[in-house]
């Protein structure tokens, strides 16, 4: 993928700044970004909510001159968008994790934030590991609140564990996590969540609820107190 070039400063004057929203129309109309909101979001409509909304997010940038390679920043952003449209954990935990720790830039792609105190740091690392242990520590009673929603309840729920513990380390590493996507749960359990045979409304559901016991669970163990 090419890197784009700078922009024209659009606080600068009128004509930057239709510039730059010209080429942000271009990107979010781009086929081949389409494409990729498709492949993530896995509905059309879906994928349409995303661009519109990650366009509608980089278009008001307040200093969009700063970014260096707009198509890569609008990427980012609508890959952000699907996860938050979706309603899944793994942008959310990115997100409060990260303002936690305080490490998020003024803008990705553009200039990192000034370093954080040491004793934030530790803090912040100390509180993830916190996060880490009592997953494991409470692995048996985490498991055993999952809803029993298949034919083998100790199978999904040990999907539903191994998804959530994922998330919560992605959001540690500040990564968007694709634990809890279709795709995961198509290979952790196939027989449940393709299974041949199912209507699609099936299976949207199952996706949906197993998002939702995800969330319950990383819920019982990272509190909203503790993102606050």
């Amino acid at each position: 993928m090419p890197a784009t070039a700078a922009l024209p400063d659009p606080q600068g004057s009128p004509d930057g700044l239709a510039a730059f929203h010209q080429r942000l129309l271009a990107i979010r109309l781009d086929p081949q970004i389409k494409g990729l909101a498709l492949r993530y979001a896995g509905s059309p409509d879906l994928a349409e909510d995303a661009l519109q909304g990650a366009y509608c997010g980089v278009a008001r940038l307040k200093h969009p001159e700063e970014i260096e390679n707009l198509r890569a920043y609008f990427c980012k952003a609508l890959v952000h968008e699907v996860y938050r449209e979706r309603g899944q954990l793994g942008a959310a935990l990115v997100e409060d994790f990260v303002r936690v720790a305080e490490t998020r830039q003024a803008a990705a792609g553009c200039h990192p934030g000034s370093p954080r105190p040491v004793d934030d740091a530790v803090c912040a690392s100390l509180q993830a590991q916190a996060w880490l242990q009592l997953l494991a520590d409470e692995r048996d009673r985490l498991q055993a609140a999952v809803p029993a929603r298949s034919d083998d309840p100790g199978r999904y729920r040990a999907v539903i564990y191994a998804a959530a513990g994922q998330v919560l380390r992605d959001g540690i590493n500040s990564a968007p996590s694709e634990a809890d996507s279709n795709p995961a749960f198509r290979a952790a359990y196939p027989e449940y969540f393709d299974q041949p045979g199912a209507l699609p409304d099936t299976c949207y559901q199952r996706f949906r609820r197993a998002r939702t016991d995800v969330r319950a669970l990383l819920q019982a163990v990272v509190s909203p107190d503790e993102l606050s």
